[in-house]
């Protein structure tokens, strides 16, 4: 397996900044965020020169890319917010050809809605999907689709039945552990239910409160167990990338250090692969 760090903790550094930066620390691979939040990183921020500079850094520095991560998410009911959404889509899909991403590139970005809506909104999320899944098609990418804790596909359940449901290789699951984690699954049940299912990971890490509230740390700080989570991904079958990333729960705090964030983070997930026997390929 391999190691990336996702780009949507560095909402301040600019990507001909953050490539170098990420690689010297030791990532194999960088999740490049697409947002307005984050500097720089929107399509139509880069003309064609930029895009050839960015592509030429990330094959100097040795980094692959596992996805583009673009903020926001999927489901709505407005057909000018769809259009808006479709549109962002095959930009980014440009973006990921011109960037030299693996073929097909994925691209990850949320289901959305909300927990208490899904028995209203389950079966026009499936033809949502698989209309984006006709889109991908068209664009030769997969798109990965991330359940959520505050999402209306938040644990294993509704996600088994969503993506069977829609079946199709074209969209697939963003599988980020710590969800099914904050939803009360144990991450070995989790990871194997879902890697079937899953085109691109995340990781990071929560403290549950008694209350039922959470607060969404960086990894080795919370209660997810990494080193259980890496070795249920072995026995999987996982060989791919894992994706760290950091909450804004911890970027939007005054003081935050993303180049700190990104070394702790990068110090625990090694240890995480080494204590579950996970060798770097």
């Amino acid at each position: 397996m391999k190691i990336a760090y996702g780009t949507y903790a560095m909402p301040t550094v600019p990507l001909e900044e953050a490539f170098p930066a990420l690689a010297q620390i030791g990532y194999d691979g960088i999740e490049i965020c697409i947002s307005p939040k984050h500097v720089g990183s929107l399509p139509e921020e880069m003309d064609a020169a930029r895009r050839a500079r960015l592509k030429e850094l990330l094959i100097a520095n040795g980094l692959g890319v596992p996805a583009l991560f673009i903020g926001g998410s999927l489901w709505t009911r407005d057909a000018e917010q769809h259009a808006a959404n479709v549109e962002r889509i095959r930009a980014c899909a440009a973006l990921a050809r011109d960037l030299g991403l693996r073929e097909p590139p994925v691209l990850a970005i949320g289901i959305g809605g909300a927990r208490s809506d899904w028995d209203d909104i389950k079966d026009d999320l499936v033809k949502l999907l698989q209309g984006y899944a006709g889109i991908a098609e068209e664009e030769d990418i997969v798109i990965a689709a991330e359940a959520h804790c505050g999402a209306a596909v938040y644990n294993s359940e509704r996600a088994i039945w969503l993506f069977d449901t829609v079946s199709s290789p074209r969209v697939k699951m963003h599988f980020d552990i710590v969800h099914m984690f904050l939803a009360g699954e144990k991450e070995d049940e989790a990871v194997q239910r879902l890697v079937p299912y899953t085109a691109h990971t995340h990781i990071t890490d929560a403290i549950r409160n008694a209350d039922g509230s959470f607060q969404l740390v960086l990894l080795g700080q919370g209660e997810l167990n990494a080193t259980a989570y890496m070795r249920a991904m072995k026995a999987a079958g996982w060989t791919d990338f894992i994706t760290l990333e950091v909450s804004m729960m911890v970027w939007g705090k005054e003081g935050y250090d993303p180049l700190a964030a990104a070394r702790e983070s990068y110090a625990a997930i090694t240890k995480a692969f080494a204590e579950a026997g996970v060798p770097r390929d």
